[in-house]
């Protein structure tokens, strides 16, 4: 199947597998207004990629009792409900892990989250569609791609003395006529939405790709898992599909966004340009107040280190692979959990109901050595003969555990 093919041609096993997504799930559930709304605003509006969970619990229960006030006895949940739930395998709409920059857990939005939240704002009316620009944009990359796509060397000497020759053609216009043509107020708020827009997109599609490398991850360990798994064949897999996700089209595309990234030459200029773009008053003020494009680099930073720590995590794993030791007991051990591993995997695409269980009543009775009391002496006392205290009558007292007394 070519490639056209794949992005084009659907059948309904594949339209199904699409509706299963999280995001259409949360689109078609009752509450889906109340979810879209208060994870925008906890995250969308503050440019926030990760929340404290005391920080995100305090924000949606007074986020619950305004709701409460428009729709009495709605939203029965508690907040920290709404987040279990959230975070549950039946939304997937949050992850919950600890951070190192944290001292609780925090929460983040999954890739079905920033779905949904994206897909609801390319519903919101827009003042004007910028056809102008982006017809602008596709010219000048469809440009670029031809004049990139060839090592010729006299073709790509041509195009740039064609470019050369445009742009002195312009500046001796300039010269002459004492006047630049500038972009009107409009061509520069389209621009600006659409910049908006891209930035948007490049974030939420850092979810995406971290579940990438996750899936990277899991196939490894599922190797692992499977019967006759020998050491070499284990590291030799995990070299293979880290050399192929640094060689595929993914894996070059966020490495050489990585390096551009990283530069400082890049970050400055970035910054410079941001600056000037929101000093320009001729643009939309409702799109100036938006400072995504401000926050944009760090955040891109944060999401690219995420990614980097996974190829990190991988190289560990490859690690451990290489100096671990099966002998003895501990050998057996593996065994046993290999073998409990190799069952979960059996069964994850097909879990068992709730039929299949069953409850004990009441806790089972668990003994241990620490559990049994402490011995304790004996110290009562029983009289061993008739005690006449007004003549003074001396007789024996037996005390368990301590003799015979004389009284």
């Amino acid at each position: 199947m070519t490639q056209n093919e794949i992005i084009t041609r659907w059948d309904l096993p594949e339209a199904e597998r699409l509706l299963d997504n999280p995001a259409v799930s949360l689109l078609r559930s009752p509450n889906a207004s109340l979810t879209l709304t208060f994870l925008h605003r906890a995250f969308k509006e503050h440019h926030a990629i990760s929340v404290p969970e005391s920080h995100l619990r305090a924000r949606l229960q007074n986020f619950l009792d305004e709701a409460r006030t428009h729709h009495p006895g709605a939203y029965g949940q508690s907040a920290s409900d709404y987040l279990a739930t959230w975070c549950g395998n039946e939304q997937l709409l949050l992850k919950k892990f600890y951070s190192d920059e944290a001292e609780e857990p925090v929460f983040e939005l999954t890739t079905g989250a920033e779905r949904a939240l994206e897909w609801l704002e390319d519903l919101q009316t827009k003042p004007f569609i910028g056809a102008e620009s982006r017809l602008e944009l596709i010219f000048r990359q469809i440009e670029e791609i031809v004049l990139f796509s060839t090592s010729d060397v006299d073709r790509r000497v041509a195009a740039l003395k064609k470019q050369q020759a445009t742009l002195q053609t312009q500046i001796e216009s300039m010269e002459q006529t004492k006047t630049a043509v500038a972009y009107t107020p409009v061509q520069l708020t389209e621009r600006f939405a659409n910049a908006l827009h891209l930035a948007r997109s490049l974030a939420a599609d850092f979810r995406q790709l971290e579940d990438n490398f996750k899936e990277v991850a899991r196939g490894l360990a599922e190797e692992q898992c499977k019967p006759g798994a020998t050491k070499g064949r284990i590291v030799g897999q995990l070299l293979d599909t880290h050399a192929a996700l640094k060689d595929s089209s993914q894996g070059q595309s966020f490495y050489a966004f990585w390096h551009l990234l990283s530069s400082p030459t890049r970050q400055r200029r970035w910054r410079d340009l941001v600056r000037q773009l929101h000093s320009l008053e001729t643009i939309d003020p409702a799109l100036r107040a938006n400072k995504l494009l401000e926050r944009l680099s760090s955040r891109l930073l944060v999401e690219g280190e995420r990614v980097v720590r996974s190829n990190e995590r991988m190289a560990a794993a490859l690690r451990r692979a290489l100096e671990s030791i099966a002998t003895g007991e501990d050998r057996r051990l593996r065994e046993l959990i290999r073998e409990i591993q190799q069952l979960a995997l059996s069964c994850r695409l097909n879990p068992p109901t709730e039929e299949a269980f069953f409850e004990v009543t009441g806790p089972p009775d668990i003994f241990a050595t620490f559990s049994r009391s402490f011995w304790q002496m004996d110290v009562t006392g029983t009289v061993g003969g008739e005690i006449e205290f007004a003549e003074k009558t001396l007789d024996w007292i037996w005390c368990s555990g301590f003799g015979t007394y004389l009284i």
